[in-house]
C-alpha cells in the first residue's frame, strides 16, 4: 500500500468492459434472495468469475431494491475484494481497479445513507477508500478511510473477522511517520484484531511486519512461524499460499541476520 501525497494518471476504463457486466444471469439469479446467494459467491471469490457474478447479481437485485442498504454494503465488498485481487503497479490492471473502487465508494455511501449506524457499510467504505488511496497516492483518501475504519470498529469489531482493526493497523504502518504513521498503535491494532479473530493468517502476518519494523525479531518469528504452519482454508489456498510463501521468506531474512 502507498501512501503519499499526489496524483493518479490511470486511465479511465472503457464503457462496457468490465467484467460483471457481461455476466448473463440466469432465471435462478433473478429468483435468488441475493442476500444469501451472493455472500457465497463473495466467499468462493478465488473461482474464477465467482466475483464477477455476485457484483452483476447485486446490481440486478438493488436496480429493484434501490432502497435495500443491505445490497449496496454487498455490491462495496464485491467490488473491494475485486481490487484486492488485481495489482495496482501494472498498467493493465488499473483501469479495473479504479472502475471497482470508484463503484465500491459509490455503493458504500448509498449503504451508509440508508444505514447510517452500519458497520459493515462504514467498513468497506474504507476498504474502497484504501484502494483509492494506492492507486492515487493519496494522503487524504488513507485518512478518510481511517475515521471510517475506527467508526466501523465502534460499531461492528469483528466484521471480515477483526477487519477493522486489521486495516487500520495496516495503514498506519504503511502510512510515514510524519503524516501520522506509528509502528507502535499498527502493533496494537493487530492485536486488538487477533483478539477478536485469532485465526487469520494475514492479521500475523502483518503484525510480523511491524514487529520485524520495531526491531522486534522474536516476536515477528513467532507469527512467520505461525502463518508458515497454518493449514490452508478450503476455498482459501491461494491466499494462504501466499501468505504462508512470504512468511517462509521472511523467515528466511531473519535466519541470515
Amino acid at each position: 500500500m502507498i501512501l503519499a501525497i499526489g496524483c493518479s494518471s490511470t486511465p479511465e476504463p472503457m464503457a462496457g468492459d468490465q467484467g460483471w457486466q457481461r455476466v448473463k444471469l440466469t432465471g435462478d439469479d433473478e429468483k435468488a434472495d441475493p442476500l444469501k446467494a451472493a455472500p457465497k459467491l463473495i466467499e468462493e471469490r478465488e473461482k474464477p468469475g465467482s466475483l464477477d457474478h455476485a457484483i452483476a447479481l447485486l446490481t440486478w437485485h438493488s436496480e429493484r431494491s434501490p432502497q435495500s442498504a443491505e445490497l449496496h454494503q454487498l455490491l462495496a465488498e464485491a467490488h473491494a475484494r475485486s481490487a484486492e485481487a488485481l495489482d495496482v503497479q501494472k498498467e493493465e490492471d488499473r483501469p479495473y481497479h479504479k472502475a471497482h473502487y470508484t463503484e465500491g465508494i459509490r455503493q458504500a455511501e448509498e449503504a451508509i445513507r440508508l444505514a447510517p449506524n452500519s458497520g459493515p457499510a462504514r467498513y468497506w467504505h474504507a476498504c474502497n477508500l484504501l484502494h483509492a488511496a494506492d492507486a492515487e497516492r493519496s494522503l487524504g483518501r488513507a485518512n478518510a478511510a481511517l475515521k471510517e475504519l475506527d467508526a466501523a470498529d465502534k460499531i461492528s469489531p469483528d466484521v471480515d473477522q477483526g477487519g477493522p482493526s486489521r486495516m487500520r493497523g495496516k495503514v498506519l504502518n504503511d502510512m510515514p511517520g510524519l503524516f501520522g504513521g506509528s509502528t507502535s498503535k499498527a502493533i496494537a491494532s493487530y492485536q486488538h484484531s487477533l483478539k477478536i479473530a485469532p485465526n487469520v493468517g494475514t492479521t500475523h502476518l502483518w503484525l510480523a511486519e511491524a514487529y520485524l519494523s520495531a526491531k522486534k525479531n522474536d516476536l515477528a518469528r513467532k507469527e512467520l512461524e505461525w502463518v508458515a504452519a497454518a493449514k490452508p482454508r478450503p476455498g482459501h489456498e491461494k491466499e494462504d499460499g501466499e501468505n504462508r510463501q512470504k512468511a517462509l521468506e521472511l523467515l528466511k531474512k531473519l535466519e541470515a541476520k
